[in-house]
């Protein structure tokens, strides 16, 4: 589903990529995990073009994003991101939240938004805050809205950049238990998450990254417990 070839990123004389070449195949549940400035969330924000690449070839659902002929607000219709931070818009309800993109690009009309919102809602336990503002809701509520406002738009993947890291840490169980259904429901994801649990129980593949390379994957049987580099068995007895 995604392509990657010689991907390079970097910012001024620093390079967070390093020629990075990777598949996400359908189906995939990918986690990406690595230490902090290992250049996880540019790689996976490269994958939808909200980081240029400085160089290389990314391939989505057969159209090549890095063409600059490419309509790429189109493709990320089909892209869904789950951010660190929710960036809903204050001013509206949580229900014109979720409709709002679905109807302004002609996805579905007004009724059908609003039938898909109330399907959403119920499935991650908020219709009763569907008139509700951002303001009224806890930070992990924000967050499964967040997830459900990406998935009104009926994407072919959700890319989620540390989604649980600015919660407090009882609000991050409600939020990996929304991510674990999606899986369960068959969705690709490509998860850049410090939740080594999440990982290790929902993942497919694991990828370590550090230094702007892919320095190690495997399935996450394997990975967690007979890792090959040495890079990869310091940094797993760090944070387990």
């Amino acid at each position: 589903m995604i392509d990657v070839k010689n991907l390079s990123k970097s910012f001024g004389d620093h390079m967070v990529l390093d020629n990075l070449s990777e598949h996400i195949y359908p189906g995939e549940k990918v986690v990406i995990i690595g230490p902090s400035g290992s250049g996880k969330s540019t790689f996976l924000r490269c994958l939808n073009l909200l980081e240029t690449p400085t160089t290389g070839v990314i391939t989505f659902d057969g159209d090549e994003i890095t063409n600059p002929k490419v309509d790429i607000n189109r493709i990320r219709q089909k892209m869904g991101m789950g951010f660190q931070h929710v960036n809903l818009f204050n001013n509206m309800t949580i229900r014109k939240n979720i409709t709002l993109a679905p109807v302004q690009t002609g996805l579905m009309t007004k009724d059908e938004a609003n039938e898909e919102a109330t399907r959403l809602l119920q499935r991650v336990d908020l219709l009763e805050k569907a008139d509700a503002y951002p303001s009224q809701l806890s930070g992990g509520q924000k967050q499964r809205i967040a997830i459900v406002r990406a998935l009104a738009m009926k994407p072919k993947v959700m890319l989620f950049d540390e989604p649980t890291s600015a919660l407090d840490p009882e609000m991050v169980g409600e939020v990996l238990q929304v991510m674990r259904e999606l899986a369960n429901d068959g969705m690709t994801m490509a998860v850049v998450t410090h939740e080594m649990g999440f990982a290790r129980e929902v993942g497919t593949r694991i990828l370590f990254m550090d230094g702007g390379k892919i320095l190690e994957q495997n399935t996450p049987q394997e990975f967690f417990a007979h890792p090959q580099e040495q890079r990869t068995i310091d940094f797993l007895k760090s944070v387990l």
